[in-house]
């Protein structure tokens, strides 16, 4: 997927500005116990920006090297990271918050778990994890036995969840909300993207 997400975020068009209104609602909605937060995937940056102007201290890493050399040039108050998969570089108990937009459906079912187990261990107790992942119901990426048929994202891997699967996905916190949205691009009635979104407290 390296390659796959270098060639995206090397696009003008990628380069997304403005925060999803969802997180923006899932964070008004929180108090953490430390001002350390983790931005996981964080793509074009726009997250890591917005978790800094509500005051918290943040980390951000990807694994696709394009964008992180881009946002280290145009903001070094945020410490950026290039990953690529575990080990990940963070210690046990590091961050009030993790937001992960967007990123565990393009990985894997067990990688996908293996990296939220690692990200686990990283989060405060009563720590809180917020997320999106890609719902079943979803047509927009053209999935066929996990390869997208996506111009941006052709031969990418993705996967959709469930209502069930994601909240087993879950099962690690203490306490989970989740929310659903459901959209169409434009020009494009017959398609669906569907997103599920989750607030989860360790």
């Amino acid at each position: 997927m390296k390659n796959v997400w270098d060639k995206h975020y090397e696009r003008p068009k990628s380069k997304l500005f403005f925060p999803d209104e969802n997180l923006v609602r899932l964070l008004s909605k929180i108090e953490t116990p430390n001002q350390f937060a983790l931005d996981f995937g964080c793509g074009s940056g726009r997250h890591s920006i917005l978790l800094q102007n509500l005051g918290y201290q943040v980390t951000a890493c990807d694994n696709a090297k394009t964008t992180i050399d881009l946002l280290e040039k145009e903001n070094p108050s945020i410490r950026y990271l290039y990953t690529q998969g575990n080990p990940l570089p963070f210690g046990p108990n590091e961050f009030g918050v993790i937001v992960s937009w967007g990123v565990f459906h393009y990985n894997k079912r067990e990688d996908a778990k293996e990296l939220l187990n690692s990200l686990y261990k990283s989060l405060t107790p009563g720590g809180y994890f917020l997320g999106s992942i890609r719902a079943e119901g979803d047509t927009h990426l053209g999935l066929n036995q996990g390869k997208m048929n996506l111009q941006d994202l052709s031969g990418g891997y993705a996967e959709t969840y469930s209502l069930s699967e994601l909240k087993d996905f879950l099962s690690l916190f203490q306490k989970t909300s989740i929310g659903y949205s459901e959209r169409t691009p434009l020009g494009k009635l017959e398609e669906r993207i569907c997103h599920w979104f989750f607030l989860a407290q360790k």
